[in-house]
């Protein structure tokens, strides 16, 4: 289970959310990972380009987040249950 206590939330207790809408990455002087994300604070911002925020991390760092979200995505993936064929 993931702990929720450090993600930022409103006045209410609820978790802010703001959905991706695109992201690129690039190698910085084969030193670093250049990642840019784009995303929405509001939902008319989903008709737009959205706003953006660019992160430099260590290659260890990328490793380490990219297992995190396939570990995620996995645990996700394995709950749904499959579409019965007809």
């Amino acid at each position: 289970m993931t702990n929720t206590d450090d993600l930022e939330k409103d006045a209410e207790g609820k978790i802010i959310t703001r959905p991706i809408m695109g992201f690129s990455t690039a190698p910085i002087a084969d030193m670093a990972i250049f990642l840019k994300v784009r995303y929405a604070e509001t939902p008319d911002q989903l008709k737009t380009e959205g706003k953006s925020i660019q992160f430099a991390m260590t290659p260890d760092q990328a490793l380490e987040l990219a297992s995190m979200m396939a570990t995620q995505a996995r645990r996700i993936i394995d709950m749904v249950p499959d579409t019965p064929a007809n």
